[in-house]
């Protein structure tokens, strides 16, 4: 099988996270303003930010149009395995695991979602610490303060990878950073970076040496084996640093594309309704075409269905729709941003370095797209294209 070019990773490297703190400004846009300024790569993560699922689906692809070649070897070896809930077999499986490090694509808030419903899982099993990529050093408060902001992180702005970061504290994890702050600007510049971001996460077995660690990170720094360029990728690096073999989660493989012409050739083969990995009669995990060993287990998330103008899994995790249409005063298009009353106490004349819990673009009075929330109190904060703001309250049920 044709295996997904590398650029999307070094991409974000060379212009991820380098961004100093005036990055993050005015970050949430109008879908219209980030595809006509924006490349295509640019776009996906953006409008993801404000709930356009399907179009940064659209964007990504036209950025990597890959197309996924397989033969009939790949399908007959694929059909050994079946299903088993991926939940349920990672909770299981953690019992037995130190460290565990799932990834994601940047522009995938599905994946986000997959990773926050193992927390409680995880915790029950002893795990007490949450790695995040998009955590930034100079956050030093988060633990504390127990929810992200815009100085977290450069993804963390994403409504479901800022749940994800609160969720975490919330249950009791600590949140901790491991990206590189030491710059290098020569060839060598990829690699030291996954040397540093093992040597961060090395430093919490340092202070608690049978600490359990969940780590989230981004595409190809999971991958055990050698790679061009890096030589060996975090996960790599973190097994030679500490000996500790992780329990390496993709779920970039098989996630749903813009559309079937673009999907893995093993998600096409494959119609569930849950999160699943696949293992044969012998206990071995589906990581790939057979001779692949680059990571330990590939995670199945189902296609998306569609629910009140919203992908259905946004509504997971006890979260329900909420309809505010009729409350708009002001013009449309307009973004609808969702704040945790909670949250917003100490930052009422700042709304805009908060995480809002969730964000939708309402294109017209037509549009009938709901806020995903749970149960609670949440400030409203409307704004229209021309700057012009509207604010209320709603108590969900």
């Amino acid at each position: 099988m044709m295996k997904q070019p590398f650029i999307i990773t070094i991409l974000l490297f060379s212009s991820g996270f380098l961004f100093g703190q005036d990055y993050y400004k005015n970050i949430y846009k109008f879908s219209d303003s980030i595809a006509a300024n924006s490349s295509d790569y640019e776009a996906a993560q953006y409008l993801s930010y404000i709930g356009e699922y399907q179009r940064a689906l659209e964007c990504i692809d036209k950025f990597n149009p890959s197309t996924y070649i397989s033969s009939k070897e790949d399908s007959i070896y694929f059909k050994k395995f079946h299903p088993v809930n991926a939940v349920e077999y990672i909770i299981n499986r953690s019992k037995s695991e130190q460290i565990i490090i799932l990834n994601e694509a940047h522009h995938q808030p599905y994946h986000r979602l997959f990773t926050t419903l193992l927390l409680q899982g995880l915790y029950d099993q002893g795990y007490r610490y949450l790695g995040a990529e998009t955590i930034s050093a100079w956050d030093s408060t988060l633990n504390k303060r127990k929810y992200p902001t815009q100085n977290s992180g450069l993804l963390t702005e994403e409504p479901f990878y800022g749940n994800l970061i609160r969720t975490a504290l919330e249950i009791g994890f600590y949140v901790f950073p491991y990206e590189t702050t030491i710059f290098v600007n020569d060839s060598t510049a990829e690699k030291q970076r996954e040397i540093e971001q093992a040597k961060n996460i090395k430093k919490i077995l340092g202070q608690d040496p049978k600490a359990k660690i969940l780590i989230h990170c981004g595409y190809d720094h999971i991958v055990e084996s050698e790679l061009p360029v890096w030589e060996k990728a975090m996960a790599g690096r973190l097994t030679e640093f500490t000996g500790i073999n992780p329990f390496t989660i993709n779920q970039e493989r098989l996630t749903e594309h813009s559309s079937f012409k673009f999907d893995n050739p093993y998600f096409k083969m494959v119609d569930l309704k849950y999160p699943a990995i696949f293992i044969d009669s012998g206990g071995n995990l589906f990581k790939g075409p057979e001779n692949l060993k680059q990571y330990d287990v590939r995670v199945y998330l189902p296609r998306t269905v569609w629910v009140k103008g919203r992908p259905n899994w946004v509504f997971e995790g006890n979260r329900k729709a909420c309809c505010i249409d009729k409350e708009i005063k002001i013009e449309y298009p307009c973004l609808v941003f969702a704040y945790l009353s909670n949250e917003s106490i100490l930052e009422r004349e700042n709304y805009e370095i908060l995480i809002p819990y969730d964000i939708i673009e309402l294109r017209n009075s037509q549009d009938k797209k709901a806020l995903s929330l749970k149960q609670g109190k949440y400030d409203i904060l409307v704004k229209d294209i021309k700057g012009n703001k509207q604010l209320f309250k709603i108590d969900q049920q």
